[in-house]
C-alpha cells in the first residue's frame, strides 16, 4: 500500500494541471466548416487531413478487434487530430465521432436496409468504406451539416489520399458509397422512422432495464441517452458559506459562463453553448474555483455531508475523519474537502488515476487536509475513528451513456464487478466505519443488481439501517427518491433541467451494530 501525504509531497515542477475532467474542447453541432485542401480524384497529391478524415481514422482504429479504446479515445490520441489547423475543425471531428458512436445501431440498421443487406462491407477496403458510410449517414440523419457538403466531403475520403494512406478504394466502391448517401439524403424521414433510440443499446441491457424500470421508462431513458451531454461544474465555496450569500456567489460565478449558463437546483453550474474553447481557459479554472463534475455525481457527497451535519453540526467537521473510497478523479473528494472536514482520506487502487487525483486537488488548492492512499479499497485499514465513508464502486457505468456511448453496447457479462462491489461494501461496513458512522454507497449503473440489490443484501445482515433522503434535501432531485428513501436517478425521467443528467444510484446508511455481534 502506497500513501501520498500532501503535507510532505509536492508535484514535480512543470506538471500539467487538470480539472476533474480532462481539459477538452466542447464540441458543437453548429460547427461544420472545415479548412481543408481538396484535389481531383485522379491526382496523386497527398492532401492535408480534415475533420472528416481524422474522424474516419479514429472509427477504423476503434473497430479493430484488439482495440480497447473507444473511437473518441482513439481520436484524441491521433497526431493528425491534434494538428488540425482550426479549433472548430477539432470540435467538428469530436462531434462526428460522438454522433457515430451514440447512434451506431440506428446508422447500421439504415445502412443495411439501403444496401439490401450488403452491409457491413467486405474486403481490404471495408474499414474505410464502413467508416465513410457511417460518417455520411450521421451527418445526413442526425447533424445539421449541409447535405451537399456531407455527401461530397465524405465521398472524398475514398478519393483523396491522406498522409499514411497506402491505397484508395476502387471507383465502383466510391460510386456505391455516393449512391447510398444520396438515397439516405432523399429518404431521411422514412428511414429514421424504421429505427428507435433503443437500436443503439444492447438487447440484453434493454431487456434488463424493462424488468427493472418498466417499458415506458426505458423508452424515455433510451431517448435521453442519445442526447449530447451537458458540462456541469461544482464550485469551491468557503465551508461556512450558507443561505443567500452562497446563492449570490454561485449566481455571480454562473454569469461568468455566458447568458445561457444555468445554476441548477443542486447548486451545480450548467455551462451552455456560449462558452467555447478549452475548459482550462474558462474563467476561474487557473485559480481552482471549480471543477467539472456531472450534477448527478455530486449526490453521494452531498448525502454524506448532510447526514453528518444533522448528526454533529458543521462546527464538528474540523475534528472528523471521512474516507472517499474509489476516489479518482477526485470530484467527490473535493466536495468533502470543501465542506470543511478536518481529514479526508482518498483511496484509489490505480496509480495513474491517483496521479490525476493529486493534480486535480493541487489545482483546486485542497491538499492540506487530504491524503491519497494507493490501495485496493478492500485492503484499507483506518488508523483512527471514521465518521463517514463515501463508496462509489466500479460498475458497468451504464448511467453515463450520454458521455460514453460505448458502455451501452457492452455484452451481458459484467465479469467480477458484482463480486468486487459486494466485497468493497462489506469491507467498508465491517472494517472501516465506526458504529454510528454513515456509509454512502453509490453507482453510476442503471442495473439493480449492481445497486439496489447490493444494498438489500447488506441490510439483511442487520448491522446497518437506511438514513432516508428527504424531500427538499437536495434541490431538483425529489423525484429521484424511491420507496426505500434511496436516490434512483433515471436519465430523462425527472423534470427539466434535471432530466438531462447521468443515471445514478445512492443509498445512505448508518452503522448500528458491529459485524458479528
Amino acid at each position: 500500500m502506497r500513501q501520498i501525504n500532501f503535507l510532505c509531497c509536492a508535484l514535480t515542477a512543470g506538471a500539467v494541471q487538470a480539472s476533474v475532467a480532462p481539459a477538452f474542447v466542447v464540441p458543437s453541432t453548429r460547427t461544420f466548416v472545415e479548412s481543408s485542401l481538396h484535389s481531383t480524384a485522379n491526382s496523386p497529391e497527398i492532401c492535408e487531413d480534415t475533420s472528416r478524415s481524422v474522424a474516419a481514422t479514429a472509427l477504423q482504429k476503434a473497430g479493430k478487434k484488439k482495440s480497447a479504446n473507444s473511437a473518441a479515445q482513439q481520436l484524441e490520441s491521433l497526431p493528425a487530430f491534434v494538428n488540425l489547423a482550426e479549433q472548430r475543425d477539432r470540435s467538428f471531428a469530436r462531434n462526428l465521432v460522438a454522433t457515430v458512436e451514440r447512434r451506431m445501431g440506428q446508422l447500421d440498421k439504415i445502412l443495411e436496409f439501403c444496401t439490401d443487406k450488403g452491409y457491413p462491407p467486405r474486403g481490404k477496403h471495408a474499414p474505410l468504406v464502413q467508416a465513410a458510410l457511417r460518417l455520411g449517414a450521421a451527418q445526413l440523419l442526425f447533424l445539421d451539416a449541409p447535405p451537399h457538403a456531407a455527401v461530397k466531403e465524405t465521398v472524398d475520403l475514398l478519393k483523396i489520399k491522406r498522409p499514411g494512406q497506402k491505397q484508395l478504394p476502387p471507383e465502383p466502391m466510391v460510386k456505391f458509397v455516393n449512391a447510398i448517401l444520396r438515397r439516405i439524403q432523399r429518404e431521411k424521414d422514412a428511414l429514421l422512422a424504421k429505427t428507435s433510440s433503443k437500436d443503439n443499446i444492447s438487447a440484453w441491457l434493454i431487456d434488463e432495464w424493462i424488468k427493472d424500470w418498466g417499458e415506458g421508462n426505458v423508452d424515455v431513458i433510451a431517448d435521453q441517452l442519445m442526447q449530447e451531454p451537458h458540462i456541469d461544474l461544482s464550485v469551491k465555496l468557503p465551508s461556512n458559506t450558507e443561505g443567500d450569500s452562497g446563492t449570490e456567489m454561485l449566481q455571480e460565478m454562473t454569469n461568468q459562463f455566458g447568458c445561457d449558463a444555468l445554476l441548477l437546483p443542486n447548486n451545480s453550474i450548467r455551462v451552455g453553448q456560449e462558452m467555447k474553447g478549452k475548459v482550462s481557459n474558462w474563467p476561474g479554472y487557473e485559480n481552482g474555483g471549480w471543477w467539472v463534475q456531472s450534477a448527478a455525481s455530486t449526490l453521494p457527497a452531498i448525502g454524506l455531508i448532510n447526514a453528518l451535519k444533522d448528526q454533529h453540526g458543521v462546527s464538528e467537521f474540523a475534528d472528523m475523519h471521512v474516507v472517499d473510497c474509489c476516489a479518482a478523479p477526485g470530484g467527490k473528494t473535493a466536495q468533502l474537502l470543501s465542506a470543511g472536514f478536518g481529514r479526508v482520506t482518498a483511496i484509489e487502487a490505480n496509480a495513474r488515476r491517483s496521479r490525476r487525483l493529486v493534480e486535480n486537488l493541487e489545482r483546486l488548492q485542497l491538499t492540506d487536509r487530504c491524503e491519497v492512499v494507493i490501495s485496493e479499497g478492500q485492503e484499507f485499514q483506518a488508523d483512527d475513528e471514521i465518521a463517514g465513508v463515501l463508496l462509489d464502486v466500479p460498475c458497468s457505468a451504464t448511467g453515463t451513456g450520454m458521455r460514453r456511448p460505448d458502455v451501452l453496447r457492452k455484452d451481458a457479462d459484467l465479469g467480477n464487478l458484482p463480486e468486487v462491489q459486494e466485497a468493497l461494501l462489506n469491507h467498508c461496513a465491517d472494517n472501516v466505519l465506526n458504529v454510528g458512522g454513515v456509509l454512502v454507497f453509490a453507482t453510476c449503473s442503471l442495473l439493480k443488481r449492481e445497486s439496489e440489490d447490493q444494498v438489500n443484501r447488506l441490510l439483511q445482515r442487520g448491522t446497518m439501517k437506511t438514513i432516508p433522503f428527504l424531500p427538499g434535501e437536495i434541490g431538483g432531485f425529489d423525484g429521484a427518491i424511491d420507496n426505500n428513501g434511496w436516490l434512483r436517478v433515471l436519465p430523462g425521467v425527472m423534470d427539466s433541467p434535471m432530466d438531462s443528467v447521468d443515471g445514478f444510484f445512492v443509498a445512505r446508511l448508518q452503522k448500528i451494530d458491529a459485524a458479528g455481534t
